[in-house]
C-alpha cells in the first residue's frame, strides 16, 4: 500500500499532468485538482469571503433601490460587522456535513460511501462559493441527491424529497447543474474508507498477527474515520495516510509494531542517499509517524469536538440579515434578474432560429432557385419549337395552323415518326403523343 506523500501542492490546486503515479489515487483528478496545503486552503477561504462580502454590500444597495421604486418599505443593510467571517462560514458548513450523516444512517439507510461522497461534494462546493451566497440548507440536499446518482444508490425524487420539510423537486433541480459545475464535474471520490480496511487486511499479514486485537480496533478505527469527514483532512493528506491514521488514533502500539516490522527490512547505512522509491510506503519512519501525529491532532480537535449549536443559530441568523439578496426567491433584484435572464435567453433562441433558417435557405440554394412552369398561354410558348418535325399522331396528319399537344404549330406529314406497313397502316407513335408537353 502506497502513501507516499510526494508532489503535493503548495498552493492551489495540482495542475500537472496525466503521468504515471506510485498509485491510483495520484492519477486521479482527487489528487490532481483538489488537493491543497492548509495555507493554500486558508487563503482560498479568504479571498472568497472576501469578494462575497463586496457582491453582497453591493446587490443589498441594488435591493434596497429597487424596493423604493416600488414603494416599498426597507430596513438598511447590515453593518460590515456583521457579516460572516471565515471561521463562521467553516462552522456552519461542519454543521451541515454533520446533518447529511444524519440523514444517510437514519433517513435512508445509504452506504458509507454515499455519506462521503456527499459530503466532500458539499465540502467542495464551498472552496468555490461563499456561504453568504448559497446558503448550505438549499445545496446539502442536492449533494446528497447527487451522490447517490454517482455512486449507483439512486433514490426517486418523490422519496427523496420527503425527507425533508419544505422541500422540493424544483429546489433540487434548480442547484444540480450549479453544484456539479462548482465540483467541475468530477464526481469520483476516493474515500479513506477503503484504505482503513485495506490496512486491517495487511495487519493480518504477518507473523503472529493479533487477529482479535485488530478486528477489535477497526470499530473504533471506523469511529474516528466518520470524525474525520468534518474536518479538511482529505485535502491535505492521502486516503492511505488518513486511514492509518485512524488505525493509529485507536491502538498506537498495534499500529508502531507493525511498522516496526515493515521497517526492520531496510538498511541504516547511508539513509540520506537512499532513494525514496525503495523506501517502505515512499517516506522514512520517522517523517511517516510525523504525518500520522498531525492527522490525529486535526481529528481529535476539528473533528471529535462538539459542534456549539448555539452559535451555529447565532451565524444563520445573521447570515439571513447578510445574504446575496440576487439569490434569494421573490426579492426584487432577484425577479429583477431572473427576468433579465429570460429576455435574454428567448433573443439568443430567436438568434439560433433565424440562424437555422437561413442556414436552411442557404442549403437550398446550392441546387439553383425554384422552376417555374409557364402555362399553355404563355406568349413563350408561341415561339416554341416542335421537338421533332416529323410527329406522326395516332397515324392521323396533323393540319397546319392547329396546335397539338405540345406546342407545335406546323405542318407534320402524315407519315412522321411513325413507320407505315405493307397495307400503309402506320405502326408506332402513339408513345409520341406526349412529346413536348410541359414537365
Amino acid at each position: 500500500m502506497t502513501i507516499s506523500n510526494d508532489a503535493q501542492p503548495e498552493a492551489g490546486p495540482s495542475t500537472s499532468g496525466l503521468t504515471p503515479g506510485p498509485s491510483p489515487y495520484h492519477e486521479s483528478s482527487q489528487f490532481r485538482h483538489w488537493r491543497y496545503s492548509p495555507s493554500s486552503l486558508l487563503s482560498i477561504r479568504e479571498e472568497l469571503n472576501g469578494k462575497s462580502v463586496e457582491i453582497v454590500a453591493r446587490n443589498t444597495e441594488l435591493e434596497k433601490e429597487a424596493q423604493i421604486s416600488l414603494g416599498h418599505s426597507y430596513t438598511d443593510p447590515p453593518p460590515p460587522t456583521a457579516y460572516l467571517t471565515v471561521s463562521d462560514e467553516l462552522l456552519l458548513l461542519r454543521f451541515y456535513c454533520s446533518q447529511i450523516t444524519q440523514i444517510c444512517r437514519r433517513g435512508f439507510g445509504l452506504p458509507d460511501v454515499v455519506e462521503s461522497t456527499a459530503i466532500s461534494y458539499l465540502k467542495r462546493f464551498y472552496l468555490k462559493n461563499s456561504v453568504m451566497e448559497w446558503h448550505p440548507k438549499n445545496i446539502m440536499p442536492t449533494c446528497l441527491f447527487l451522490a447517490a446518482k454517482t455512486t449507483n444508490y439512486p433514490i426517486l425524487m418523490d422519496q427523496f424529497i420527503s425527507k425533508f420539510s419544505k422541500l422540493s423537486p424544483d429546489d433540487i433541480l434548480d442547484t444540480e447543474f450549479l453544484v456539479a459545475q462548482s465540483l467541475g464535474f468530477e464526481f469520483w471520490v476516493r474515500s479513506p474508507e477503503k484504505a482503513l480496511r485495506g490496512w486491517s487486511l495487511d495487519l493480518q499479514n504477518q507473523p503472529d498477527p493479533p487477529i482479535g486485537l485488530i478486528q477489535k480496533t477497526l470499530p473504533d478505527a471506523l469511529k474516528n474515520l466518520a470524525h474525520c469527514l468534518l474536518t479538511d483532512l482529505e485535502f491535505i493528506y492521502t486516503p492511505s495516510q488518513i486511514g492509518l491514521a485512524c488505525f493509529h488514533l485507536s491502538n498506537s502500539q498495534l499500529v508502531e509494531d507493525y511498522l516496526e516490522r515493515k521497517y526492520s527490512t531496510e538498511s541504516t547505512e547511508d539513509e540520506d542517499e537512499v532513494e525514496i522509491e525503495k523506501l517502505t510506503f515512499g517516506m522514512r519512519k520517522d517523517r511517516l509517524l510525523e504525518i500520522l501525529s498531525n492527522i490525529e491532532a486535526t481529528i481529535e480537535k476539528d473533528g471529535q469536538s462538539e459542534i456549539d449549536l448555539k452559535k451555529v443559530k447565532e451565524i444563520d441568523k445573521r447570515l439571513k440579515n447578510c445574504t446575496n439578496p440576487e439569490k434569494i426567491p421573490g426579492t426584487a433584484l432577484y425577479v429583477k434578474r431572473k427576468r433579465e435572464k429570460e429576455t435574454a435567453e428567448a433573443a439568443s433562441k430567436a438568434a439560433k432560429t433565424a440562424k437555422a433558417a437561413a442556414a436552411a435557405l442557404d442549403r437550398e440554394s446550392v441546387f439553383g432557385s425554384d422552376l417555374s412552369i409557364p402555362s399553355s398561354k404563355s406568349p413563350a410558348l408561341s415561339d416554341r419549337k416542335p421537338l421533332s418535325p416529323r410527329v406522326t399522331m395516332n397515324g392521323v396528319p396533323v393540319t397546319s395552323g392547329i396546335t397539338r399537344p405540345g406546342g407545335a404549330e406546323v405542318a407534320l406529314e402524315d407519315d412522321g415518326m411513325g413507320v407505315k406497313d405493307e397495307n400503309g397502316i402506320v405502326m408506332g407513335g402513339k408513345g409520341l403523343r406526349d412529346v413536348g408537353l410541359p414537365l
